[in-house]
């Protein structure tokens, strides 16, 4: 169903002669390619290979634009797709934005709750930390991530079970 998904959204760009070569990817299409890298035993068709094609190119072309939850899906999502590059740079660039404190850990100032399930900080760090974990980051880079969580845990109720379980994973 979501592979066909998929290929409609890419459809509607054709259909609406949107230009292909411009930043075309939404939140929807980076969590369905974050979705499908935990199955890649299941095969892509051919009738949605175009289209799962062209959006895994737009995340690596694009992760950029996208904001640091966005940026962990698809450094997890591209690596599990086998694109040694992207998530390299994808790290790179969280390194190079966060910021470091013997009291807080890492963390990054985007952090600020927002209205959309995307904008949640603790679930944010939780896959960040996940990101570091399976992209080969070293012990203390993953366990400063993790100080940021407890002492948010501290101070904050976190407010969904969603919340909670992601940072106990």
């Amino acid at each position: 169903y979501l592979d066909t998904k998929l290929k409609n959204d890419y459809e509607d760009l054709v259909k609406h002669k949107t230009n292909l070569n411009q930043p075309n990817i939404q939140y929807t299409q980076i969590q369905y390619l974050y979705m499908r890298s935990f199955f890649p035993d299941h095969a892509i068709t051919a009738t949605n290979k175009t289209a799962f094609e062209y959006y895994k190119n737009q995340a690596a072309k694009y992760w950029v634009e996208q904001n640091r939850y966005m940026q962990g899906m698809t450094a997890l999502a591209l690596n599990r797709w086998h694109d040694v590059i992207t998530p390299k740079a994808i790290l790179k660039s969280l390194r190079e934005n966060a910021i470091h404190s013997e009291e807080m850990g890492m963390y990054w100032k985007e952090g600020n709750a927002g209205y959309w399930w995307y904008e949640a900080p603790v679930e944010t760090q939780s896959l960040l930390a996940e990101t570091f974990t399976e992209l080969g980051a070293d012990e203390q880079e993953i366990d400063e991530i993790k100080i940021w969580l407890l002492k948010n845990k501290r101070t904050q109720n976190w407010k969904t079970s969603k919340a909670t379980a992601d940072a106990v994973y």
